[in-house]
């Protein structure tokens, strides 16, 4: 680890000392400045240096426990570039929170549509973790976040078509904790396909499937847990630490449709965790949301990672409704930690392509379980999000 994150920091002083050598260049080659930051371009070579910065404020009710707090959920700088269309890179360092190194990646592209990527970058398994937090559609993802192994170190690759894609690749442990989430993931196998029947300027469909398998080392343990619907409140449903994991086993399927300014997209996962000298855990989650463009922006669509875009949004900006409910069973005869479900309801201002207004209504609760008891929250959460 140490000797990854001496590596980062060179990487970091290697592109400063790239733009400080091509600045004599600027006048020719140009530095530019648009939603994605600032971006040089010095012959093949492009460098963008960008970030984000999402600021959240909240307040919940859960009978007995009533708190508010506000905080920076996320503060992260992203220097990203490419070398022609051949080579590309991306390094970022998350400030705010659980912090560390999350984008560590480096990805060959040896011809069109295929690309090979090394690194820490997120494993190919879920719609939502192919959306960037900048674009998602509520506060946080829904409860299947808890079941999906978010990002992994590994070497991964990807055949990308006009209306289809596949990804795969061999996973360990992410380099650091995120928030809401622990690195360890045992190591094994992850891939996800994508298929795009229909694809026209003011509609689509997305359908796709993924598979992920690890396995893990004697010592190691296993944790699924899911809040209330910001990162600031406390979890509302938690596994704990899962002892002696031999093998995890998890499937997931996804679908989105969009027409003009109302798009509807779902997701359902189910995992499965063998044990050492213990019964078989088996745990599902589902979700279904729906968003409406108030200002009547239609919703995009990326081909190359397989996923929803966003609202395509002009320089006035947009309105956005949505409502999203989500279940996370934990509820396993041999390990009781109860059902969550979730409702969900946002309102987004997109005051242009950097910046947006959020706020988020989310009644949750748990039930099922004799270890804690039922319980259930009203929380209420608004961020301000600055992308660049």
């Amino acid at each position: 680890m140490t000797f990854f994150n001496s590596t980062c920091r060179a990487v970091l002083m290697a592109a400063a000392g790239c733009i400080a050598a091509a600045s004599p260049a600027l006048a020719e080659d140009g530095l530019s400045f648009d939603s994605d930051g600032a971006t040089l371009e010095a012959g093949p070579v492009e460098l963008t240096l960008g970030g984000r910065l999402h600021l959240d404020a909240m307040t919940y009710d859960s009978g007995a426990v009533n708190a508010s707090d506000a905080a920076v959920r996320r503060a992260r700088l992203e220097l990203s570039g490419k070398i022609t269309d051949a080579v590309r890179f991306r390094v970022d360092r998350e400030f705010a929170g659980t912090d560390g190194w999350r984008n560590a990646w480096v990805s060959l592209r040896p011809a069109k549509g295929l690309e090979v990527t090394g690194g820490n970058f997120t494993v190919p398994f879920s719609l939502e973790e192919a959306q960037s937090s900048n674009a998602i559609t509520f506060v946080e993802r829904s409860p299947i976040s808890a079941l999906a192994p978010g990002f992994g170190l590994g070497v991964a690759g990807k055949v990308a078509q006009d209306n289809w894609t596949i990804s795969g690749g061999y996973f360990d442990d992410a380099l650091d904790d995120a928030d809401g989430r622990t690195k360890e993931r045992g190591r094994g196998f992850a891939g996800r396909a994508t298929f795009a029947p229909l694809k026209a300027r003011s509609q689509f469909l997305h359908l796709g499937a993924a598979y992920e398998h690890r396995s893990f080392r004697a010592d190691e343990v296993l944790r699924f847990s899911y809040g209330m619907g910001s990162n600031l409140a406390p979890n509302l449903i938690t596994t704990n630490t899962i002892a002696a994991p031999s093998k995890l086993n998890s499937v997931g399927v996804e679908a989105a449709y969009a027409f003009k300014s109302l798009q509807v997209q779902g997701q359902f996962v189910s995992t499965s965790v063998s044990r050492n000298l213990a019964p078989e855990l088996n745990y599902g989650a589902w979700y279904g949301q729906v968003s409406w463009m108030l200002t009547g922006q239609k919703y995009g669509y990326s081909r190359g990672s397989g996923a929803p875009s966003g609202p395509t949004l002009g320089k006035k900006g947009g309105v956005e409704l949505a409502a999203r409910y989500g279940q996370l069973d934990l509820d396993d005869a041999s390990l009781d930690r109860g059902k969550l479900s979730s409702l969900a309801l946002g309102a987004t201002w997109y005051i242009n392509r950097n910046l947006r207004l959020m706020a988020n209504y989310v009644r949750s609760e748990r039930t099922d379980t004799l270890v804690s008891g039922d319980r259930s929250a009203d929380l209420g959460v608004a961020r301000f999000q600055v992308a660049f």
